[in-house]
């Protein structure tokens, strides 16, 4: 048997989630499904039209919108771990491993995804992850942005 003698590095990483989304049909649809059957991944308030998350205690963003139209997807994605697109598909929904609130919450949304999308005001999302080591390595780590502001005319993504 060997034993390393020498110096053993103790590295970790962190994610997390600051989200903002202003639309009173999002807010709605969430908490209408707020007490579900769901397995939320994490929590979230939803005050007036503004839904809210943040997270800074290892939430990961599965999806990160690009667009207005990548918003819904990208917080059902990260909520409620469904994917929006899989109710397009011709198993769906045997071919998932979805309960049947999941299920009812995806064709609710599939079916008012226009309406859902375009009652979107105000989108600020930033996400990312951070690693870190020993004192002889570089900290390193990603974050992603979109910000929007339907009256503004601003729709931004960036990637640092």
């Amino acid at each position: 048997m060997k034993i390393r003698t020498d110096f053993v590095t103790n590295s970790s990483s962190s994610s997390f989630a600051v989200i903002h989304v202003e639309s009173p049909e999002i807010a709605r649809l969430l908490e209408k499904y707020r007490n579900a059957d769901i397995p939320w991944t994490t929590d979230f308030t939803v005050e007036g039209d503004w839904v809210h998350i943040e997270n800074h205690d290892d939430l990961f963003s599965p999806k990160v919108p690009k667009t207005v139209e990548d918003v819904l997807d990208a917080l059902l994605a990260l909520l409620a771990e469904v994917g929006l697109d899989d109710t397009g598909m011709s198993d769906f929904p045997d071919g998932y491993v979805y309960n049947e609130d999941q299920v009812t919450l995806l064709r609710e949304a599939a079916a008012a995804r226009q309406k859902l999308t375009d009652s979107i005001q105000a989108v600020d999302w930033l996400t990312g992850t951070a690693d870190w080591g020993a004192e002889d390595e570089d900290d390193e780590g990603e974050t992603f942005q979109y910000c929007y502001d339907r009256k503004k005319g601003i729709s931004q993504y960036t990637m640092d």
